[in-house]
């Protein structure tokens, strides 16, 4: 269920803003442990066509991500007006199949953290046709990769799918005038694969 909470928060009219809720679903790596995922990965044309890793790529690492979403209603658009609920932070963290973390940096650009010390920036990404209550899956690409001279797991990533995305939607709330201001907190569990070239 989501969580709301009245607070003052005054308008914003960035477009870039709203690109937030929508590279949410970027974040990207997925999770051995549930059922079915692993034919899904191995299996790319189990997977809408848009989201699919191109060949050439193979798997890197799997990660499953949980936590919540925070949006704040804000106004994107002066005239008419309009509305809508914006990402502002995100509490989701991830667990690999190792089971060390990875922190996801929502944004225009979405950054990944290993806390092995290598990371990835990802560009704006692709997504598959979504019901109304969960993110859609997401495939990124890295548009910078970890700095010269890091290794580590993400340090050759090209891709980042986000799978099986359950919540991460406002569903509770309609952001309109009156709510503006308004912040929803919202539960997120998603799978996420990393991809690298093949050697």
């Amino acid at each position: 269920m989501n969580k709301i909470t009245q607070r003052t928060a005054r308008p914003s009219f960035s477009k870039t803003a709203t690109l937030l809720a929508v590279t949410v679903g970027a974040l990207a790596a997925c999770s051995t442990n549930m059922p079915g995922l692993s034919g899904l990965l191995t299996n790319q044309s189990g997977l809408p066509e848009a989201i699919r890793v191109p060949a050439g790529f193979q798997i890197a690492l799997e990660a499953r991500g949980s936590g919540e979403l925070l949006y704040t209603c804000q106004a994107i658009n002066r005239a008419p007006y309009q509305y809508a609920w914006l990402l502002q932070t995100s509490s989701v963290r991830l667990q690999d199949n190792y089971g060390r973390t990875i922190n996801y940096y929502p944004g225009t650009r979405s950054r990944w953290v290993h806390s092995d010390g290598s990371q990835v920036v990802t560009e704006a990404s692709v997504e598959a046709a979504a019901d109304s209550a969960n993110l859609p899956q997401q495939r990124a690409k890295v548009a910078v990769p970890s700095a010269p001279g890091v290794t580590g797991v993400l340090a050759k990533v090209s891709y980042v799918q986000t799978l099986r995305s359950v919540g991460g939607v406002v569903t509770t709330k309609s952001c309109i005038a009156g709510n503006l201001g308004m912040q929803v907190s919202v539960p997120l569990a998603s799978d996420y694969v990393f991809w690298q070239p093949i050697a």
